[in-house]
């Protein structure tokens, strides 16, 4: 019997590599100005004088989010990197300034060093292989994500942000108990929202991308 997760996420990376050169770096530029833009307004909202963000490292044809990294530094967040040392366990998040020495972990990774400090961040950027518009995410199969957001979400609220091509949306991911919700979604078009936003005094809705 095939398995359907592996197939969405097949069939969600397979169009994911077809994006072309162009279309990733201007889908990179918008989500740079509009995700800086998402954190002022959750700052704001949450009272949170200088928020500790992570924002994966892209690899592969994931949609680049190096330039969202250096709008965050510039603006004075406290950007960390998310560092994996077991699958299906949480990831540790470290910090990370543009310019830093990268190291590669022990699953071929570019992380921060163990030198650099540990924090627990309040807002995650999250890269995906699919998503729908009830806010669920289906990763690459290693359950490290769910088990990040699991672990965070029983410290301290935190905000969830998945990151994808519009390509990568599903009609419905298929979805397990230990699945964990997205707070909001933000691709190359649109910013998608969801009702988790209300705590944060965001309202929910749908943005489309300049």
């Amino acid at each position: 019997m095939s398995d359907p997760k592996a197939e969405l996420r097949r069939r969600s990376l397979a169009r994911r590599d077809l994006v072309t050169p162009r279309e990733a770096h201007d889908a990179a530029a918008s989500i740079a100005a509009r995700g800086l833009a998402l954190i002022e307004r959750i700052a704001r909202d949450a009272a949170l004088d200088a928020p500790i963000v992570s924002v994966y490292w892209p690899i592969r044809s994931e949609l680049n989010t190096r330039p969202l990294i250096e709008a965050l530094a510039a603006q004075g967040c406290r950007v960390t990197l998310p560092v994996m040392h077991k699958v299906r366990h949480p990831l540790v998040f470290r910090a990370f300034a543009p310019g830093d020495d990268l190291v590669k972990g022990p699953f071929g990774l570019s992380e921060p060093a163990e030198d650099k400090p540990a924090y627990d961040p309040d807002i995650v950027f999250s890269p995906l292989a699919a998503f729908d518009r009830r806010g669920f995410r289906l990763g690459y199969g290693g359950g490290i994500y769910d088990a990040t957001l699991l672990a965070l979400r029983a410290i301290k609220p935190v905000i969830a942000i998945g990151v994808a091509y519009a390509c990568q949306e599903s009609d419905h991911v298929p979805v397990e108990p230990h699945d964990q919700r997205l707070d909001c979604i933000m691709t190359e078009q649109e910013t998608i929202r969801f009702s988790a936003f209300e705590a944060a005094g965001v309202k929910t809705r749908s943005d489309a991308a300049p």
